[in-house]
């Protein structure tokens, strides 16, 4: 099918910066794996490097080699999978100017209701726990005075523990501000999500009752299932434990969140 071509007629400039293209290809590849969570905008992403990649590498291997009279139409077939690459790519960056629009578009509506931004936890990008506290005692307040509902959801990932131990702290770093994502963008414009401690977070609906807040967690659970998956040789960390209470007359920040464990801990129990 092909001939390697003498040494002296191979050109080595065109070698280095075909194949200098092919090792950052392959570079993109790597991160994209180690960098994104599990879904359609990361598979678009990997299928098209993966394509450009490919043609990348029947270019280098075209100066090494000549092909015969009749298979000299395959090497005119190379830029093909760059081009097809090229156009999944642009899909991607769009899925991708579009998720982010849903985050960006989260917290500066947020920031209508929560003013302040003090009170931020470097790993996930959520807020913090005490700024969480601060936001519910100000609920609490408007319940009072207007008899306003509001819930509070608790999310927890499964096996974390195990994950931490096994893979460490910036491996698990990674999944927290993944799954700390993934329940941004699946909450409503006018709730506050925070870390709370640990792998558990925390969610602040305002104006909702008990059975509208565990559609919303029965929602982000299962976009978390969906679209991250970290794993060991025996474990999946792509679940999390969630659980949700209402407010009722008499709660305090402290009480309130008591039995929002406590719920949390019996349906670990359960599940």
């Amino acid at each position: 099918m092909s001939n390697a071509k003498p040494v002296a007629s191979i050109k080595w400039l065109d070698v280095i910066g075909e194949g200098g293209i092919a090792v950052i290809t392959l570079c993109w590849l790597i991160v994209t794996l180690y960098t994104r969570p599990k879904g359609k905008l990361t598979t678009l992403l990997f299928i098209g490097i993966s394509m450009v990649h490919f043609s990348m590498l029947l270019d280098l291997l075209d100066e090494f080699f000549r092909y015969k009279n009749e298979y000299a139409w395959f090497s005119r077939l190379e830029a093909i999978p760059a081009v097809l690459g090229l156009v999944m790519m642009s899909f991607a960056l769009y899925y991708w100017h579009k998720e982010q629009q849903i985050i960006n578009n989260r917290l500066i509506k947020s920031e209508r209701f929560y003013r302040e931004h003090s009170f931020y936890d470097m790993v996930s990008g959520l807020y913090s726990a005490s700024y969480m506290k601060k936001q519910i005692s100000a609920e609490l307040v408007h319940f009072n005075t207007h008899n306003t509902p509001f819930c509070v959801s608790v999310f927890d990932i499964k096996s974390f523990n195990l994950y931490l131990r096994e893979q460490g702290r910036l491996s698990a770093n990674k999944l927290l501000h993944d799954i700390a994502s993934l329940i941004q963008v699946n909450i409503r414009d006018t709730d506050l999500a925070c870390r709370y401690a640990g792998d558990r977070f925390i969610v602040l609906m305002p104006n909702t009752k008990q059975h509208q807040a565990q559609v919303i967690n029965t929602h982000v659970a299962n976009m978390v299932k969906q679209h991250v998956l970290y794993f060991d040789n025996k474990t999946l960390f792509n679940a999390i434990h969630q659980s949700s209470i209402e407010v009722t007359a008499g709660d305090d920040v402290t009480s309130l969140l008591m039995r929002l464990n406590h719920t949390l801990t019996l349906h670990k129990q359960v599940a």
